[in-house]
């Protein structure tokens, strides 16, 4: 996995505030957000921002940092789960051709009398 640096992490900071980011420049964000203090504070004062105003002007009460907490956290997960089903997927692909290659050997065995 490639790491990113502040300018780019930087230039995705909306892209996530707004969930338009996606795939491996999820994991490059949020591993550079979560070692980078002063990426992680640029990303919560652009997300206080953006979140800030809408609520407002709703008159909602917010708690905005804990909000981007969970955010990150919920993100992070979502990307573990997808990187552990792409695993199994593997591991049930394997399995198959494992199978298939059993039974062709078995079939070959049994019509034409070869033995492996």
């Amino acid at each position: 996995m490639e790491y990113i640096d502040c300018t780019i992490c930087e230039q995705n900071m909306n892209s996530f505030i707004e969930n338009s980011l996606v795939g491996e420049n999820v994991w490059q964000f949020l591993t550079h957000v979560e070692r980078c203090p002063e990426c992680y504070e640029e990303l919560e004062t652009r997300y206080l921002i953006a979140e800030a105003l809408g609520r407002l002007e709703a008159g909602e009460s917010i708690d905005l940092r804990k909000e981007l907490q969970q955010k990150i956290k919920f993100t992070k997960r979502a990307m573990y789960f997808h990187y552990f089903n792409e695993d199994v997927l593997r591991v049930l692909e394997v399995f198959s051709m494992i199978i298939i290659v059993y039974e062709v050997f078995g079939f070959l065995s049994h019509f034409f009398g070869i033995v492996f």
